[in-house]
C-alpha cells in the first residue's frame, strides 16, 4: 500500500511539473546600504558578506518570455564607518533579515542562457528603530543573467550572477532612505521538463 501511494505521488508530481520549472538556489552575497545620491556628512560603509536562499516556480511556454513566482530569504550585514568630519557614530555592524515575494519574468536566449528581472515585495524582519539602516520593507527589484547546465534529463545546474536592490519604494515614510543592495552568485538546481531546452 505504501509503495502504491509513493508511486501515485511521484506520477502526480511529474504531471504537475510538466511544462513548468522549479528552482532551488543559494547565493553568497556582498552587501551595502546605499543612498543612491550624495549626502554630505553621511557615514561610510565597508562591504560585508551575506547569504540568500531562493525558491522559484516558473510557468513555461513556447514563448521566449516566461513568468513565475519566487520567494527568497536574504541575510545581510552592513558595517557603518564614522564620517571623518563628524565622527558622531562608532564603527559598528548591523544585521538585516528580509523575506521577499517576487514576480518573475524571464527572457530566454539560446543554449540555456537567460535574463531575469523580478520586482519584489520585501519584508524586513525584526527591525530595530535604533539601527542606522532604514527599515527595508517595501518594493524592491532584482535582476540576473544566468545559464542552466543539463545534468540529467529534466535536471539542470543553475549558475546566475544576481543583483538585489531593496527599499526602492518604501512602505514607511523616509526622506533619504538607505537601500540595501546585494550582489551575489546564485548556485542551484532546476527541475523541469525537457521543454525548457531552447537551442
Amino acid at each position: 500500500m505504501k509503495r502504491i501511494l509513493i508511486a501515485n505521488a511521484l506520477i502526480i508530481l511529474t504531471s504537475i511539473l510538466y511544462g513548468q520549472e522549479l528552482k532551488i538556489s543559494i547565493a553568497p552575497t556582498i552587501n551595502s546600504g546605499l543612498y543612491y545620491q550624495f549626502v554630505a556628512g553621511s557615514p561610510g560603509q565597508h562591504i560585508k558578506a551575506g547569504l540568500t536562499t531562493s525558491l522559484d516556480y516558473l510557468f513555461l511556454s513556447d514563448n521566449k518570455i516566461n513568468f513565475g513566482l519566487g520567494c527568497n530569504y536574504h541575510f545581510a550585514q552592513v558595517e557603518f564607518v564614522p564620517n571623518k568630519n563628524t565622527a558622531d557614530m562608532p564603527l559598528h555592524s548591523e544585521r538585516v533579515n528580509i523575506i521577499s515575494l517576487r514576480l518573475k519574468s524571464l527572457l530566454r536566449f539560446k543554449n540555456q542562457w537567460y535574463f531575469s528581472l523580478d520586482p519584489s515585495v520585501d519584508f524586513h524582519l525584526n527591525y530595530d528603530a535604533e539601527q542606522t539602516l532604514d527599515k527595508q520593507s517595501g518594493i524592491g527589484l532584482s535582476c540576473g543573467l544566468g545559464k542552466n547546465i543539463q545534468i540529467k534529463e529534466a535536471i539542470y545546474l543553475n549558475i546566475e550572477p544576481r543583483l538585489w536592490v531593496h527599499n526602492i519604494f518604501s512602505f514607511t515614510e523616509q526622506d533619504l532612505p538607505y537601500r540595501l543592495t546585494a550582489l551575489g552568485l546564485n548556485l542551484g538546481l532546476v527541475f523541469g521538463s525537457k521543454s525548457i531546452d531552447n537551442k
